[in-house]
């Protein structure tokens, strides 16, 4: 008992910052419920477990979504429909760049306006910085002085991170940083209007812009599904009473602390190993945007996981995955 009592106050206290930074919590949670629930208890987040009904709920589910799997596995009409997705994909691998971009852009400025460094759950330290993330982002936005902007933004993330490790939650954010210096983000763009050359532009790495994008979005997903609902159930139930969605599906909130917590760390390890990539995507744009209009949170927060899964979904699953890349989508990477 004392061992398991010190690996919790070691948890908990390496996960401190992430008290008043939960996704949804802030909305609705006052700190004095968020100090009071955000603590380590494995027995709580398990205990759906040890209730009958919700172990032949969990198994009708895993029955329902094997027996779909099988169906689309051996349906021709699917096989040909995802194969004209791939295809289609390839038409849009130009917009790539401007989707990374615009994503950038869009939560920098949104943070210089509105006082916050790169994520909302942090509050900009220096008073300049506001300003070097709304020039940042015009110049993203605008494709103006592309490599300047790449480093600066990721100066940025760096710095966040180390004021906070909630940024681990927004590793999304910080590959679609990187996908600046391996992509030619110049186009469309003032920079290949005017020939400004991209001068930090890696096309070593152009092969690997999925593995980097999916792997980042994955290990995001899968952080956030074990800090806001494995480790605190009480804090992710806290919500599920408060925002009525007990009411949604008629089970325990920490019923519902369990099923999204698996959710979500189930489709960030598909992300990060490849498998089932842009079915994954899929899942994680529509929890996404269930979560943004139930909830109704700040949309600047959420463009940038957006945009990360659109490219996902577009490029597939690139190199050092689990699924086999569509032939004419890696070799125009290259």
């Amino acid at each position: 008992m004392l061992i398991d009592m010190k690996k919790i106050l070691i948890l908990t206290t390496l996960f401190a910052p992430l008290r008043n930074a939960f996704a949804h919590v802030r909305y609705i949670a006052t700190e004095t419920e968020q100090e009071t629930f955000s603590y380590v208890d494995y027995v709580a987040f398990l205990s759906p477990l040890r209730e009958p009904t919700y172990v032949i709920m969990i198994l009708v589910t895993l029955i329902v979504v094997i027996g779909m799997y099988w169906f689309l596995s051996h349906n021709n009409f699917f096989h040909k429909w995802t194969d004209h997705m791939a295809q289609v994909g390839e038409s849009y691998k130009s917009f790539v760049p401007w989707i990374t971009r615009l994503s950038l852009g869009i939560i920098l400025i949104g943070g210089a306006t509105s006082g916050f460094l790169i994520s909302p759950v942090l509050e900009t330290p220096l008073v300049w910085m506001n300003l070097i993330q709304l020039i940042t982002g015009f110049f993203l936005m605008a494709g103006f002085m592309t490599s300047f902007s790449a480093v600066a933004a990721l100066v940025l993330f760096v710095y966040a991170l180390f004021q906070d490790p909630y940024l681990i939650g927004s590793f999304d954010i910080l590959a679609l940083i990187i996908s600046l210096f391996v992509l030619d983000s110049r186009r469309p763009g003032v920079d290949d209007i005017t020939g400004i050359p991209d001068y930090l532009h890696i096309k070593q790495l152009r092969t690997y812009l999925p593995t980097i994008l999916r792997i980042g979005i994955g290990i995001a997903m899968v952080y956030l599904a074990i800090v806001e609902k494995i480790l605190t159930p009480h804090l992710a139930a806290l919500v599920a009473e408060n925002t009525a969605l007990i009411d949604v599906i008629p089970v325990s909130a920490m019923m519902w602390a369990f099923s999204a917590g698996i959710i979500e760390l189930v489709v960030g390890v598909m992300l990060i190993v490849g498998w089932k990539t842009r079915l994954a995507a899929v899942a994680a744009l529509i929890i996404l945007s269930l979560s943004f209009f139930y909830f109704g949170e700040d949309v600047i927060s959420h463009v940038t996981l957006f945009g990360t899964l659109s490219v996902v979904f577009i490029l597939g699953v690139g190199k050092l995955g689990i699924d086999k890349p569509h032939p004419i989508l890696h070799e125009s990477l290259k």
